[in-house]
This record gives C-alpha cells, sequence and structure tokens, in this order.
C-alpha cells in the first residue's frame, strides 16, 4: 500500500499533527508523572528506598553493573535495562564475555546496525509491571526523537529542466532551483520536463516527466514515496539504516547504489545500474544486481536499461565528456617523448640493499606541451569546464597549471631521467623514498629558494620545504620533515625527511656501490641494454621478507605459490614498428600452486569461433582444472580441519564427485567474447575445452537436478534441462522457471562442437560461432588483429584481452537521440582496438601490449552502461 497514495492522505497529517500539538494540563502530567514513578519504585525494590540509584547514561555505566548483574544481585528494573543493552551492544557483549573491546566505544549508546528497530525482551511475566513503566516513559520522551525522525527538511531542489510542482496540504506551487521539501511534501514534474532531487541523507533522484514523489524518513531510514513516473536514484552510502522506494505495488530497499523505478498504471519496473537492491512485490522477493530488471506484472515487459534510462541528462552529460576527452587523449598523443635510454648514470650510486627502482625520462617539457593542449581545449569546451569546476582541481593551491610551470622550469636544470628509489633493510631506519636527478646548469638551488617556496606556501605563509646545498645539509635538525632538496654540484637529492637524505649524501661522497652487481641490480641492467623509456623495478622477495620476517608465512600463502615471488618488472619502451609494455612477475623457480594456474603459451582454438567483427574477447589457456581444484582443496584443507568431510558431504549431495565427474571432463582453455549484436541484449558467447564431452553433459544434469531440489526445499521455481536436434547436432537449453526476475539473460544455451562446448543465451549465436569456425572468418584469423599483437619470440600466448568498440557503438544509435548519436560517432571515430597478452614461462608471468600498458578504450565504461552491463556514471 502506497503511504501517500491519495491526496486524502494529506487531510490525515494535518490532523496527526493537530493532535501532537495538543499538550494535556499540568494536572494530567503530574497524575501521570506519578503514577510512573509509582510502578518504577515498585520495580527497583530496595535499590530505590537505599537511595542507590544512579542514572545509566552509556556503556560505561552499564559495564559497572555487569557483575553484580552476573551475580542476579540488580534489581529487575536495572537487570531488564543492562540484559536488553548487551543483546543490542556488540560492544559491550564482548566485555562481558572477556573479549577485547574498542575503547572509543565506552563512552556512548552503541547499537548494531539492524532493521528491526527498538526491541524489547520483557524476559517474564514478573517483570511486566516495571517494564511496562520504562515502556511508557521511553515512548512519550522517545516518540518525537524517533518515530518522527530527525528535524528539517526531506529534499532540495538541485536542477529543473520545465516545470516541478509542491503538492501539499495548503495547494500547489511552482518549484525553483534550491527550494526544499518538508516531509508529507509532494514532488511533481510537468508534461516534458526533468528535475533533481537531493535527498537531506545525500542521496540523488532524477525524475522523469509527469513523476510524482514524497519523501519522509526517521532516525534509521529514508523512504522515497513513488506515486507514478519513473526516476534513477543514486543512493548515499549509509552505515545504519536504508533508502527505500515505496511504489503503489512494490518496494525497494538498498544501502548505496544506483538504479530507477518506473511506476505507471499497469505495474512498476525496477532497473539496477549498479550494485545490488532487494525489491518485494506480490509476495515474492528479488534480489538484483548491475544489468538486471524485474517488472511486478506480466503485462510490463522488460526492456534494455540503457532505453529504460535514456531520458535522463547524466547520460548526455556522460557522453559529451567522454567525447571531448576522446578529443584530448588523440591530442596529447601528438605530443613527443624522451627515446629510450640504453644506460643510468644513477644506478652504479645506489644503496646495495635498494628494493625499489622507478627511473623516468624527463617530462617536463612534454608536460608543459600537454598543458597547453589541456588549457586550449577547458576555455573552449563547457562540459570540460564543468567537469574540472566540480572536481575541485579550479580551487587548489597551487594549482595544476603552477605546478606543471614549476615541473617544466626545474627539468631545465636536469638530466634526462629521474629515479625514485627506495631501501628496505633495518638499517634504513624505515626511512622513505628518494628522488635523484643529475644536475646540468647552475642555478637551480637559487631557483628553487625564490620560486618553488612560495608556490608550496600554506595559508599561515609558511611552507615545508627546505633547499640546502652540501654546507648547510648539517644545519637541518636531527628528524626534520617536510620536502628536503638538497643541491649538489651535480646531484639534486629530494627526501621527506633529513636522516635519508644526509644518508643518501653520504652514499653519493663514497660514489659507486655495488648495487649494479647484485642480481636485482644486473636485472635492473638488463632492461636498460634492451632499451626503456619508463622502468619500474621492485624486489618483491626482499619486501616481503622485510615485512613478514618475525611472522610465520600461513598455509594458505605456501599453499597460493605466491610466497615464491621474487622481482616485479613493468617497462614502457619502443620496438621498430610499435611500442613494447611490458609487466613481468618473476619467482624463484618453477611456479606452483595458483601463481601456476596461468599455462605455457600454447594454440588457443577457442578463438577460431569468435568472429572478426567481435566487440570483445578473453582467452585463457591454464593449467587443468582437476589440478586447479587440488590446490584450491589443498588451501581450504589446511585452513579447515573439517574441509575433507563437507566435502563429502556437497559431493553426496550433488549426486557427482566435482573433480573427477566436473573439473575432469573439462580443458583447461577458454574464450569469452562479446560478438553479435548488442540490442536488445547483449550476445556474448563463451568457448570451453573440453575433454569428456559425455561425462559433462551428464555432470550438468546432476547438477540442474540438484538445483531442482534445493529450489523445491524453499518452494522456489527450479530449471528445465531440453535438448533439440537440428542440422545432425544436439542443442541443449538450459532455463530458469522464476517469473519476472531477468538477469542479463534468462536463458542459457550450448552444444558440443571439435573439443569445445559453446555456450551463448540463443541458439542462433551458437550456429553463426559454428559458422564462423567453419569459413575461416574468426579474430584469430584476422590480420588486424594479429598487427596488434605484441612483437616477441612467442608464437602464442597464455592469455588475451582484446577490445574494438566500433562494431557494437553503431548499433546503439537506436537508443540515442540525435545529440546523444553525434557524441557517439565522435566516440566511434576516436575508438581504437588494442590487445593484451599475457605469457606463463616456467618461472615468470609475464603481460605484453603493443599500445598503452593497461589502457583501455575511455568510451569502454560507458558503453558498458548503455548496454547495462557496468556502472551508471564514469563522470561524476
Amino acid at each position: 500500500m502506497n503511504f501517500f497514495r491519495s491526496k486524502q492522505d494529506a487531510r490525515l497529517d494535518q490532523a496527526i499533527s493537530e493532535l501532537r500539538a495538543e499538550h494535556p494540563d499540568a494536572n494530567t502530567l503530574s497524575a501521570s508523572a506519578e503514577h510512573v514513578w509509582q510502578k518504577l519504585q515498585e520495580g527497583l525494590g530496595e535499590e530505590a528506598t537505599a537511595g542507590a540509584l544512579q542514572r545509566i547514561r552509556g556503556c560505561a555505566d552499564i559495564r559497572a553493573l555487569l557483575p553484580a548483574f552476573h551475580q542476579q544481585e540488580l534489581a529487575p528494573a536495572r537487570a531488564l535495562i543492562v540484559e536488553d543493552h548487551l543483546k543490542e551492544c556488540i560492544s559491550c557483549r564482548s566485555y562481558a564475555h572477556g573479549r577485547t573491546v574498542d575503547s572509543k566505544t565506552s563512552d556512548s549508546w552503541r547499537m548494531e546496525p539492524t532493521s528491526r528497530g527498538f526491541q524489547w525482551s520483557f524476559g517474564s511475566l514478573s517483570f511486566a509491571a516495571a517494564s511496562l513503566a520504562v515502556l511508557v516513559a521511553l515512548v512519550w520522551t522517545g516518540r518525537n526523537w524517533y518515530v518522527d525522525g530527525p528535524p528539517g527538511t526531506r529534499a532540495r531542489i538541485d536542477s529543473i529542466a520545465g516545470l516541478a510542482y509542491r503538492v501539499g496540504p495548503t495547494g500547489e506551487q511552482m518549484l525553483k532551483l534550491g527550494d526544499e521539501v518538508s516531509q508529507g511534501e509532494f514532488i511533481r514534474t510537468a508534461a516534458n520536463s526533468h528535475a533533481t532531487v537531493r535527498l537531506f541523507d545525500g542521496s540523488k533522484v532524477e525524475m522523469n516527466q509527469r513523476a510524482e514523489l514524497a519523501v519522509s524518513a526517521n532516525r534509521l531510514n529514508t523512504t522515497i514515496h513513488l506515486d507514478q513516473g519513473g526516476i534513477i536514484v543514486q543512493a548515499a552510502h549509509r552505515h545504519t539504516g536504508h533508502l527505500y522506494v515505496s511504489a503503489p505495488d512494490c518496494t525497494v530497499a538498498v544501502t548505496g547504489t544506483v538504479f530507477s523505478v518506473n511506476s505507471g498504471t499497469k505495474g512498476s519496473r525496477v532497473s539496477v545500474i549498479e550494485g545490488e537492491v532487494h525489491v518485494k512485490h506480490s509476495g515474492l522477493e528479488s534480489i538484483l544486481h548491475s544489468g538486471d530488471q524485474v517488472a511486478t506484472t506480466s503485462s510490463v515487459g522488460l526492456v534494455p536499461v540503457s532505453q529504460e534510462i535514456g531520458w535522463s541528462d547524466d547520460l548526455n552529460h556522460e557522453l559529451a565528456l567522454l567525447a571531448e576527452f576522446s578529443k584530448l587523449r588523440e591530442k596529447l598523443e601528438t605530443i613527443p617523448t624522451p627515446g629510450p635510454r640504453y644506460e643510468s648514470k644513477i644506478l652504479p650510486l645506489l644503496a646495495p640493499d635498494t628494493v625499489l627502482y622507478i627511473g623516468i625520462p624527463n617530462l617536463g617539457d612534454a608536460l608543459q606541451q600537454a598543458n597547453q593542449i589541456f588549457q586550449q581545449q577547458l576555455a573552449q569546451s563547457k562540459v570540460l569546464q564543468d567537469w574540472w569546476n566540480k572536481s575541485g582541481n579550479s580551487n587548489q593551491h597551487p594549482t595544476p597549471e603552477e605546478l606543471i610551470g614549476q615541473i617544466q622550469a626545474i627539468s631545465q636544470y636536469l638530466g634526462n631521467e629521474v629515479v625514485i628509489t627506495f631501501r628496505a633493510s633495518p638499517g634504513a631506519n624505515d626511512h622513505g623514498p628518494i628522488l635523484l636527478a643529475e644536475v646540468k646548469q647552475p642555478g637551480l638551488k637559487e631557483y628553487l629558494q625564490n620560486h618553488l617556496a612560495a608556490s608550496l606556501s600554506n595559508p599561515q605563509a609558511t611552507s615545508d620545504l627546505h633547499v640546502v646545498d652540501q654546507q648547510s645539509l648539517s644545519s637541518l635538525a636531527a628528524g626534520e620533515r617536510g620536502m628536503i632538496m638538497l643541491v649538489r654540484t651535480n646531484m639534486l637529492v629530494v627526501g621527506g625527511d633529513s636522516a635519508s637524505v644526509q644518508e643518501m649524501s653520504a652514499q653519493l661522497d663514497g660514489g659507486a656501490t655495488q648495487f649494479a652487481a647484485t642480481d636485482f641490480g644486473q636485472r635492473i641492467l638488463n632492461v636498460y641494454s634492451q632499451g626503456t623509456e619508463t622502468l619500474v623495478a621492485a624486489n618483491l622477495g626482499q619486501i616481503l621478507n622485510s615485512t613478514h620476517s618475525q611472522q610465520q608465512e600461513s598455509n594458505a600463502l605456501q599453499n597460493s605459490g605466491f610466497n615464491d615471488i621474487k622481482y616485479l618488472i613493468a617497462t614502457r619502451g619502443q620496438g621498430p614498428s610499435q611500442a613494447d609494455n611490458r609487466i613481468t612477475l618473476e619467482f624463484n623457480g618453477q611456479r606452483r600452486g595458483v601463481a601456476s594456474w596461468l599455462a605455457a603459451p600454447a594454440p588457443v582454438g577457442s578463438l577460431d569461433y569468435v568472429s572478426a567483427n567481435a566487440g570483445a574477447a578473453v582467452s585463457f589457456v591454464g593449467k587443468q582444472p582437476a589440478l586447479v581444484l587440488d590446490d584450491v582443496f589443498a588451501t581450504f584443507g589446511a585452513a579447515d580441519p573439517n574441509f575433507s568431510k563437507n566435502l563429502a558431504q556437497l559431493n553426496t549431495e550433488l549426486g557427482l564427485n566435482l573433480r573427477d565427474d566436473l573439473a575432469s571432463a573439462l580443458g583447461g582453455e577458454m574464450t569469452l567474447a562479446l560478438d553479435g549484436p548488442v540490442l536488445p541484449t547483449p550476445s556474448w558467447k563463451a568457448i570451453i575445452e573440453v575433454n569428456q564431452s559425455g561425462a559433462l553433459q551428464l555432470a550438468i544434469e546432476k547438477l540442474v537436478q540438484a538445483a531442482n531440489r534445493e529450489a523445491q526445499k524453499s518452494n522456489r521455481p527450479g530449471l528445465t534441462l531440453n535438448q533439440a536436434q537440428v542440422g545432425g547436432r544436439t542443442f541443449y537449453t538450459i532455463q530458469s522457471q522464476s517469473p519476472g526476475l531477468a538477469a542479463v539473460t534468462s536463458e542459457y544455451d550450448y552444444t558440443f562442437a571439435d573439443g569445445y562446448m559453446i555456450v551463448a543465451p540463443s541458439r542462433a549465436l551458437l550456429i553463426a560461432a559454428i559458422e564462423t569456425h567453419a569459413n575461416g572468418t574468426s579474430l584469430a584469423r584476422s590480420s588486424s588483429f594479429r598487427a596488434l599483437l605484441p612483437s616477441d619470440n612467442q608464437a602464442n600466448f597464455s592469455a588475451m584481452l582484446y577490445q574494438n568498440l566500433s562494431p557494437i557503438l553503431k548499433p546503439l544509435a537506436s537508443q540515442l537521440n540525435s545529440g546523444q548519436l553525434a557524441m557517439l560517432q565522435q566516440l566511434a571515430t576516436d575508438s581504437k582496438p588494442s590487445v593484451m597478452c599475457a605469457y606463463g614461462e616456467s618461472d615468470r608471468i609475464e603481460v605484453a601490449s603493443s599500445g598503452k600498458l593497461l589502457d583501455l578504450n575511455p568510451a569502454f565504461p560507458t558503453l558498458l552502461h548503455l548496454l547495462g552491463l557496468s556502472d551508471h556514471g564514469t563522470s561524476r
């Protein structure tokens, strides 16, 4: 039932307000107070007559009463209060049982977050009189505090496009920007109008045309009473309580997510853009996640989420901003950067116990050019200006523009490389990182003193910057902190404390060290010998050893194999015809456990079922699934002595052995792709290597039967498994019988072909995949795809991530208006496909890319949003 369904409720609210405004006379209040006091004295007994009654103000007072409570020496009423508080307060309950508690909780009442509200357990009938008196007193004094909710307004109008009205007991009133709305008042948008409402808890509500809602709240929860129309809600994250949307035929509960509710004459439709929501309707409860949708009646159909929220102004803003970013990125890519370096003059001077080494080129000039391009586009783009102002960057001091100007000026004094280094040994005294750069011309100290200090000063006109030379370095106080910049004759040293800078200066005085001769140093020199622009090297093994030297490694870490990590090396360089970017994770010896799940490079036949027009694809060649399960079972078995027993019970309930019947039937190769039409639902497909198709099919049948047994126990609909012969091939279909709830797909079709199981949301997609394989027109055979692969001595890869937005951006045009379509076309024009590959060697895992490392197209999040597959809003 909708709390505000009828306008007659406004009159009821007015009557209730009048009743609340009535105050009993002094004689009535005095008589009631005397009656309550008599009841309290009866409950307190001897404690009251002895004058020992003391107020209970919070957790500290409760804990002081615990010894008497455990000895059953408290009066019944006081024991009741202690008992009830222990039920509600985790901290005091832990204290009562002798466990450690946070001292911060001892001065105030702490309630567990729960939807139960205040609950009083009366124990036994002997406490009834005292309990009733306490309850009456609490209700009398706490009614306005809890039931009526916090004081103040419930919502504020943040934006209006068109007309919006306030509807209350006194009639209708036109709303304007900044108007506030109280509890019991409706907000209604007119035809062809939109409004954005900010709730007092920080949540944001976008209202479509002819939408009508009101907002109420108590101390725990906030409720949006949606009378009609469509809204998009961005719920603020809450530590306690929930945000509810109450429509005529459903209730939606969330704690922090983005979703839409469309309430119409035929019923309501709830769509989730981000997070999780719980929807109660028709006596059922549906749990929805990103991309899910549910309708309350069969006459309300399900539509793509992009269509459901297509009216949102945020979508226009998001597309416009991403179009600006695409233009900006295209211009930035034209800026020349320093070429590869084949040696480092700083590396031989570092301490032998160096565990982190970052070498970057002197980018002062490139940063200045990038800033000029950005400022030019910022001046020309209102959308970019709004984003810049909302991000708070325009109000920083110094501004990013000022900082870049300072960096560019300082870079003129420095050499071609900047190195950041860090030591992690007991002798390093936990000093912070140190920055080093060669000094190529005089005057750096004077420039830093005259220009940088003013830029870094705080509002009190003081600065934590200390610019010193070798002679004045010793004048710094021991333990001095801030930005310490030491300008030597040929080296700039920057650190966060005087001790680390003095230590590095002494290191430089000694000349070359043994670091270059260490295994870690040799590994870095090997990278330089091949040419690199940017290099990040971490001795992870030594870092972990120094961090956990006094701690015993857990069985889980040992079984994972990641305790064998040695080095992490990341490089960005330029090959003969393309960029070359790599991240390498090296191990001490053969990879094992979870670290060994990525198999050695091998042919990936599953890619032959993915067309050359696919928008995205992920392939993986791994260890045999049965062996992966062995690793998993070993890890859980080491942590849980009952794991084997529980696993055996699970196998019995399923009617199969997970390892021998299911995992052993699978191979170690798999590809997942977005390949085909994206509307009305995305055309995904999964191609999984199969060793024994007959055994796998039997295992699937048993899993479906087990799922139906569990569904029957809880009186829920189950699954159906059907098969059909088409063209001499057997196709299988698994469907959910749950009504109303639609995920990305409610149907899974699959078939077996040439050692693979192909899964898709329709039989047509399976047939198309088989035809792609037969015709040789797959992504793997595409010359444009192969041209994107990194150049190295590998003929195959262990894993691959591919994205190409252009083929799937175009079909979205039917879902957008003309303005959105123009921005989408800009994204499609700027879209560039990219590939990342991973190689699993015996003692290392390497990830390589011929483009910018880990650089996906900026339109990718928006694409997922338009398809209803991911988060809403990448630009806010």
